[in-house]
């Protein structure tokens, strides 16, 4: 029995959620969200029905932060998004660098963040805590700043029932990039700094909170997210 306690410990340590998502009301995709209360986010994405006939894609992203600050200690993706793949890893180093490989340093401001950790830090403060507050935020070399901009407390349907939760928009402007790594990136991230892009989401105020429902309105038709409960 004590032999067995660490590894039933570890299990009590980490939850996850799944996410439809859905491109004109027609199913496009799944997600997978992990948290782990050591410090670790990770998003599985997979392309469903017609989207992954005309599209497939098999997406995982993962990222390390500290558990309090939410600061990035590391993060990586693999993309497999049609006929575009791509490995991206990054470390902070013992300096203080966020190092892609030893000729590819960042120097960041301190602390910095990446989109899952503001991800993995929006399920964890409330809102009073979060609203207009800017963030230092990096994405493969481009640095910036992030905010969330609360806009309102109120019910969202979960698929079972309705829920209070805090509405959010998230801003990401960029405004540094002559350290960017790579010429193309993967569809969720390009979006992620487009300038086009509106980025809602409505985060359950209950404890353990969830994001209940995502949305991002682009400049061609709006994608949504919502929980599987």
């Amino acid at each position: 029995m004590k032999k067995l306690f660490p590894f039933l410990l570890f299990l009590t340590t980490s939850w996850g959620q799944s996410y439809t998502v859905k491109i004109l009301g027609v199913l496009a995709a799944d997600v997978e969200q992990t948290v782990h209360d050591s410090g670790m986010i990770e998003f599985k994405t997979q392309n469903r029905g017609l989207f992954d006939l005309i599209w497939p894609v098999n997406n995982v992203y993962i990222a390390q932060y500290d558990s309090n600050s939410f600061a990035l200690k590391s993060w990586n993706k693999r993309i497999k998004q049609g006929e575009f793949t791509q490995n991206i890893s990054a470390k902070m180093d013992f300096l203080g660098f966020l190092a892609y490989d030893e000729n590819t340093l960042i120097e960041t401001p301190k602390p910095i963040h990446t989109i899952f950790t503001l991800l993995a830090m929006v399920q964890s403060r409330s809102y009073d805590k979060l609203d207009s507050k800017w963030f230092n935020y990096e994405q493969e070399g481009l640095l910036g700043q992030a905010r969330f901009v609360w806009a309102d407390s109120s019910n969202t349907w979960n698929g079972k029932d309705s829920t209070l939760c805090d509405h959010y928009r998230l801003d990401i402007k960029i405004n540094d990039t002559s350290r960017k790594i790579e010429k193309q990136t993967d569809y969720f991230l390009a979006q992620m700094i487009s300038e086009d892009t509106v980025k809602e989401m409505w985060v359950s105020r209950a404890l353990p909170k969830k994001i209940i429902k995502a949305q991002l309105k682009t400049t061609l038709f709006p994608v949504i997210a919502t929980i599987n409960e």
